[in-house]
C-alpha cells in the first residue's frame, strides 16, 4: 500500500568559492542564509556538475547527490514516519504487510510506481506501523526526470525542523 501527499521544499542553488573553483550546491538553505551563516552538510541535497549548462540545468545527469543529505532524509523518515497521519491511515487499511512512502512527484501513486519514486517502507502488523521497521529504498532518487523529491507535508515539516537543529 502507498500513500503520498506532495508538497514543495525550499530548494535553491548556492555558489561557494573553494580552492578548486566555484561549486554550485543545491540546498535547502536560501542563498542569503548560506552566505550569512554557511552551509551544513545535511542541507546540501547535491551538487550541479555544470552550473553553466545551457540546456536542462537540473537534469539528473548534471547532478551528484550528497550522501550525507540522503542518509539524513531517511533518518528523519525513520524517526517521524510512524506519527504521520496519512501513513497511520494507510497502515490501518493495509492490516499486515508493508506501507510504502511514495515520492509526491510520481505520476502514478495508485498505479505502477517507478522504483526511483519509492522512498522506503514501514512494516505493518494488525494495522499498526511497527516502530524501527523503516527500510530505505536504495533506488530512490532525490532528483529524477520529474524533478526533485516531494514529501508529505508532515515529513517536510519534520525535515526542516531537524535541519534547524544543525544551524
Amino acid at each position: 500500500m502507498t500513500y503520498d501527499t506532495p508538497s514543495t521544499l525550499p530548494i535553491s542553488v548556492c555558489e561557494v568559492s573553494t580552492p578548486d573553483g566555484k561549486v554550485s550546491y543545491v540546498t535547502l538553505a536560501s542563498p542569503e542564509d548560506a552566505g550569512r551563516r554557511g552551509l551544513v552538510s545535511q542541507e546540501i541535497i547535491g551538487q550541479l556538475l555544470d552550473a553553466q549548462r545551457a540546456d536542462d540545468l537540473f537534469a539528473p545527469d548534471n547532478f551528484a547527490r550528497n550522501r550525507v543529505f540522503v542518509d539524513f532524509l531517511h533518518d528523519v523518515i525513520r524517526k517521524h514516519g510512524v506519527s504521520v497521519p496519512n501513513l497511520i491511515a494507510a497502515a490501518r487499511r493495509q492490516a499486515d504487510g508493508w506501507v510504502y512512502i511514495i515520492d509526491g512527484r510520481t505520476p502514478t501513486p495508485e498505479g505502477p510506481v517507478p522504483p526511483e519514486d519509492i522512498l522506503g517502507g514501514f512494516e505493518v502488523r494488525h494495522g499498526d506501523v511497527i516502530p524501527d521497521s523503516y527500510r530505505a529504498n536504495p533506488n530512490h532518487r532525490v532528483l529524477s526526470q520529474r524533478g526533485f523529491f516531494q514529501l508529505d507535508p508532515v515529513l517536510q515539516a519534520r525535515l526542516l525542523d531537524e535541519l534547524a537543529t544543525y544551524r
